[in-house]
């Protein structure tokens, strides 16, 4: 069986622009980001978002397939970071505005972190599912994506 991929979302701090199908990452040069779609993470990739119910547990809550994507890219700066999101993820359907970003609480903390960064980024329309709990969504790696062979897409 094929593996699918599955992105942790965390609900609790909400994303600028509102839709669970938007999300990127900044990582310092030679950070090993794995597991990740480096390769797979472009436009018409599937996969699933999984969230931590009210109880505790994990399940899949979403159907995800991107639309748009930046690629791991080499940003020296906060201000370029955003403006890379922006030429590649940002359309009129969704668009946030600088400040915005530069304030989401993941954005300060990196933007503390030496520069340069690499920076990756991606929307997606989504679905919902479930919300469905499977043993394979207990533990994710730091990078908040995980593969299983044993959910089917």
């Amino acid at each position: 069986m094929d593996q699918v991929w599955i992105r942790l979302h965390n609900a609790r701090y909400p994303i600028p622009g509102g839709t669970p199908g938007f999300a990127w990452a900044l990582w310092q040069p030679g950070y090993p980001a794995t597991q990740w779609p480096h390769d797979e993470l472009k436009p018409d990739f599937a996969y699933y978002l999984c969230e931590t119910l009210a109880d505790g547990t994990r399940a899949l809550t979403y159907r995800a397939r991107t639309t748009h994507a930046l690629p791991p890219t080499e940003a020296t700066t906060p201000d370029a970071a955003y403006d890379l999101v922006a030429q590649h993820v940002f359309d009129d359907a969704l668009r946030i505005a600088p400040d915005v970003w530069h304030d989401y609480h993941y954005n300060r903390l990196k933007a503390e972190a030496p520069w340069p960064q690499r920076i990756v980024a991606w929307r997606a329309d989504v679905e919902p599912v479930g919300p469905h709990v499977h043993d394979d969504l207990r533990r994710f790696p730091r990078t908040g994506w995980t593969k299983s062979a044993t959910i089917a897409l």
